[in-house]
């Protein structure tokens, strides 16, 4: 076996490993965001619609006009938070930071608005807190 010579390793070409960033951090320029905003239409998201027909049997009339109010809430809070994210991943990047939106409305009402940062005070929390969006009674631990 032939044994190997130092001078090998100078015959090798060297390379140049540079990292190249963006000239302009995303979301720092107006002009970049008006032209990502043109190019893609502020469309609402289609969330899972509701039927036409009233979920909250059984329910007394203050507490199913707090949960449908708790229920719009939520809607728009989803909706406008997908807004924001690319075309193609609103739902894979909605699942990685909240879960799915089907989990968020099996969650108790004070669960997702707590997940989702809105403001409790809009509604009267005391009557809907255990329940969830669809007006069913959530098991606590």
């Amino acid at each position: 076996m032939k044994k190997m010579s130092d001078n090998s390793t100078t015959n090798r070409p060297k390379v140049n490993i540079t990292e190249r960033s963006l000239l302009v951090a995303h979301g720092q320029s107006k002009k970049l965001a008006d032209i990502r905003n043109r190019l893609q239409p502020d469309v609402p998201v289609e969330v899972s619609p509701l039927p036409d027909k009233p979920l909250l049997t059984g329910l007394k009339s203050e507490v199913a006009m707090e949960l449908n109010k708790a229920r719009t809430l939520i809607d728009e809070r989803i909706n406008q938070i997908m807004r924001d994210f690319p075309q193609g991943k609103k739902n894979r990047l909605f699942g990685f930071r909240f879960g799915s939106v089907d989990a968020i409305k099996a969650l108790a009402i004070k669960s997702a608005f707590k997940t989702l940062s809105i403001d409790q005070h809009l509604v009267k929390m005391n009557l809907i807190a255990d329940l969830d969006f669809y007006g069913h009674e959530v098991k606590t631990r």
